[in-house]
């Protein structure tokens, strides 16, 4: 905020309080009787990004900058907001109820500036998830305004201010469809312009694939994440650093989904958008549930029971969004335990088949449950088994045994792809009387 100091000319001061009026600036006057030049002095406070276009429209009507007009860097405005400043729970030191919903409002940005920022944003994670590139991903989400809207939901419901809380939804709906189709619209101009790199698998890419199986973990971010930003609001830390985390649960998952349609991949814009969904409703949730616990309430009875109904049908909603979403999330963490156990199990048969001596030099490398593409809920169809052998030691009997023992343990018709790495050993000639003239002392 900026904190505006005026001494007003005789003649002007009528022409500058409908300015400040048409602007819907609140404004003190006191009269000025120190001389006869001036015959009031106003006091009004400003947001920062208004306040050049503001004070053009008052020197347009006769005010003047050698009028005495001193702009002070404020931290925020209380004005008006007492009825609406909640206390704070006993023995927390954090913002005045007042000062935090003056901070909220200063991260909500206007929607051409938001809406720019979130189409430049996504942009870069796009390119960041096709290139495989975290710099570039996390450069992305530094410059997402994500953090302001998530937030004010969250802190309109808690004070009872339903402007706060309105602004916060449309700006959080209106970000993510345009961060959506923001992402969609690049993918596809990459796709078809032949401008993505060559021979691109999008499953392939672990930035991209690491978003494709959300496990009961990505909810757990996301709860940490909503915490996380209202606490960098309730106290004194650094948003910034905070609005990165927020927009590390929000943003990536969005642009996935983009390309999922871009490249027509149904199960990657599902698997990203269920992730992007229980992301969004997490970080509302926790951040009821924080501010709540905070202690910050409505000072005013009547306006607390309002506040108390509205926080348990907005966080019931949220919860039970949660419940549903998850329903996704739960299947991909029990098939990822599954897949997990299966490549324990098949590993054990096959190390105990490589045990016999008929297979001595022969030695188990690695178990890969591959999961079927093109599913919504994916399952294992094939099973890769790699072992190492001597290359003047052919075992040509091993590959058939070791598909009948994974036949077995799976009790399905999967593909066994069996991978052979060829070991070498290398023996050196040494002087037996004097070993260590071909062997180097290390100390």
């Amino acid at each position: 905020m900026r904190l505006v100091q005026a001494t007003v000319p005789y003649g002007v001061l009528e022409g500058v309080t409908e300015r400040l009026d048409e602007h819907g600036v609140d404004y003190f006057a006191m009269d000025e009787t120190a001389t006869d030049d001036y015959v009031a002095v106003l006091y009004f406070s400003v947001p920062r990004e208004e306040l050049e276009s503001l004070l053009s429209g008052l020197y347009e009507t006769g005010l003047d900058a050698e009028d005495h007009v001193s702009v002070i860097d404020s931290e925020v405005d209380l004005f008006g907001r007492a009825e609406a400043s909640p206390g704070t729970r006993e023995g927390h030191k954090g913002v005045a109820g007042g000062e935090l919903v003056g901070r909220t409002e200063e991260l909500l940005p206007n929607v051409r500036t938001y809406v720019s920022m979130i189409v430049l944003s996504v942009i870069v994670a796009t390119t960041g998830l096709l290139l495989d590139s975290v710099a570039v991903v996390v450069g992305a989400m530094v410059i997402a305004p994500l953090y302001g809207p998530a937030v004010s939901t969250s802190v309109g419901t808690v004070v009872g201010n339903r402007r706060l809380f309105t602004r916060g939804i449309e700006l959080q709906v209106i970000g993510v469809v345009i961060a959506v189709a923001g992402a969609t619209l690049f993918a596809w101009f990459l796709k078809v312009g032949y401008l993505s790199p060559a021979g691109l698998a999008i499953t392939s890419t672990p930035q991209i694939a690491s978003r494709l199986s959300p496990d009961i973990l990505s909810l757990v971010v996301a709860l940490v994440a909503g915490v996380a930003g209202i606490l960098g609001m309730a106290t004194s830390t650094r948003v910034t650093l905070v609005g990165v985390m927020m927009a590390a649960a929000l943003l990536p998952p969005a642009a996935v989904v983009g390309i999922g349609i871009a490249w027509w991949e149904p199960p990657v814009a599902v698997h990203a958008a269920a992730l992007l969904a229980v992301n969004v409703l997490a970080i509302n949730f926790a951040g009821l549930v924080t501010l709540w616990y905070l202690g910050y309430r409505p000072h005013s009875r009547i306006q607390l029971s309002q506040t108390r109904r509205h926080l348990a049908k907005r966080a019931g909603l949220l919860l039970v969004g949660i419940v549903l979403v998850s329903g996704l999330l739960v299947s991909v963490s029990y098939q990822n335990v599954q897949q997990s156990q299966l490549e324990q199990s098949i590993g054990d048969q096959v190390a105990e088949l490589l045990d016999e001596e008929r297979y001595a030099n022969v030695s188990l490398v690695n178990v890969k449950a591959i999961e079927q593409q093109g599913t919504v809920l994916s399952e294992t169809d094939r099973v890769v088994v790699t072992i190492g052998r001597p290359p003047d030691q052919p075992r040509p009997g091993l590959r058939y045994e070791i598909d009948d023992l994974v036949r077995d343990e799976t009790e399905a018709d999967v593909a066994v792809d069996v991978r052979v790495v060829l070991v070498y050993t290398e023996t050196w000639d040494t002087d037996v009387s004097n070993p260590t003239a071909t062997i180097p002392s290390t100390g």
